[in-house]
């Protein structure tokens, strides 16, 4: 069993399947991951308060609309 802190690359016919980490290197990057989505999160809503306040948000009549504007 390796005791550094690196996954471990499993093959499968040669090619990258997977990587093994242990328990506690996981747990630390999905609680990372966690911490970093939620901070994007919040400065996307910073971001979306600040544009309203200036009076540059968009206003859609329906929701139709709004994930029209979205596909493009």
């Amino acid at each position: 069993m390796r005791t550094d802190d690196e996954p471990t690359l499993v093959l499968q016919r040669s090619r990258p399947a997977a990587y093994l980490v242990g328990a506690e290197r996981y747990e630390r990057d999905q609680s990372e991951l966690t911490a970093l989505r939620r901070a994007l999160f919040l400065h996307e809503v910073r971001e979306a308060e600040a544009e309203y306040a200036a009076g540059e948000a968009t206003r859609f009549g329906d929701v139709e609309a709004l994930l029209g504007e979205l596909k493009d």
